[in-house]
Parts: C-alpha cells; structure tokens; sequence
C-alpha cells in the first residue's frame, strides 16, 4: 500500500475558476488506485470535506457479430449477483480507447472487430475519478477467449433487438445500459 499524504495545496493550484478552494487531501493508494478526501472551501467561504477514488480509465465495448449483440455473464462479488454485461475492462497506459476495446473484446469474447469506434467518454459518477470510454465493433470473427486468471466469464449471444430489454433484466447496470442507449441513440442497434 502506498503511503498517504498530507500536503497543502500549492497556492497556484488551491482556487479554481469556480471559487472552490482545496484546503488539504489526503490519501491512500495500492496498485495504481488511489481513495482519499479532500477538504474544500466553497465559494461562500464554508468549509466541506468530499471523498473520491482515482482509478485508470476503463471501456464499455457494444459488439455486433451477424445481428446480434456479445455479452458477458458473470458473478459481480460485490453486487452478489450473475449480471450480463457489455465486455469491459480498463485502458492501459499509452493505449487509445479504441485499441482497449480491440483487446478487452478478444480476451474477454475471443471475438477480433474488424473496426472499432468510439461513442465518446464519460465520469460515471462525481466521486469517481476514472473516465469510461464506449465504442462500438463490428466486423467480429470468432476466435479463443484470452481471460486473465481471476475473470470468470461466459459468452452470451442476444438478438439486437432484444439487447435492451435483456441488459434491463435481473440486475441492470451502468456499464451496459448507458452503452446500449449510446450504440442506439448513434444507430448501431437500430
């Protein structure tokens, strides 16, 4: 585990545009992710404190192979639920999106895109710092799933028109919906 710090602000870096001024941060990290707190002074002059956790950036991966939409299903340990989801895993260092989702795709699926485009990125949420970019693949020949050690996952099949209505089932979440409507709104899914 990394040591935490305890360091105030440099003054060229304490004010914000907004007149938000970070007073102190704390925190603490392990293997590339870092959570602490930060203490901030709000334009109106009252203090505050906010948590928030640093991670690498991460894609979502909505891939069509002849009419239909590749899942994964998978136990979630933290959610205590099997959820299928978009294939999706994190952006290394030096790699686009694009290519991160070329290579999650193969490993997870076993699937190559033939093209690969990005649908844009996003914070999922405020305390979160860790970008998640979407993109799209099509183009799909089959091949040998590359899994890590610790990646449990069973490749799933749904029918385009049914990607919705089943990502919505049983427990529904973020990082498969929000894509799901992005390939829509972008006329990937129809």
């Amino acid at each position: 585990m990394d040591e935490g710090t305890d360091r105030p602000d440099r003054p060229e870096a304490a004010v914000d545009r907004s007149g938000w001024r970070r007073e102190w941060s704390r925190s603490v990290g392990a293997r590339g992710v870092r959570a602490g707190y930060d203490r901030l002074r709000r334009p109106d002059g009252e203090s505050r404190g906010t948590g928030w956790v640093e991670d690498r950036p991460a894609v979502a991966i909505v891939a069509k192979y002849e009419g239909q939409v590749v899942f994964v299903e998978e136990y979630r340990p933290r959610l205590r639920e099997t959820v299928l989801t978009c294939p999706m895993g994190r952006v290394e260092a030096g790699e686009s999106i694009e290519a991160a989702g070329r290579r999650e795709l193969r490993e997870e699926t076993g699937f190559e895109a033939g093209r690969v485009e990005s649908l844009g990125e996003h914070y999922p949420v405020a305390w979160l710092r860790k970008s998640r970019g979407v993109v799209v693949a099509d183009d799909l020949e089959p091949g040998t799933q590359d899994r890590d050690d610790d990646e449990f996952v069973a490749v799933r099949l749904v029918p385009v028109e049914d990607a919705l209505d089943r990502a919505r089932e049983g427990v529904a979440t973020g990082w498969t919906l929000l894509p799901l409507l992005l390939a829509r709104e972008a006329g990937v899914l129809g």
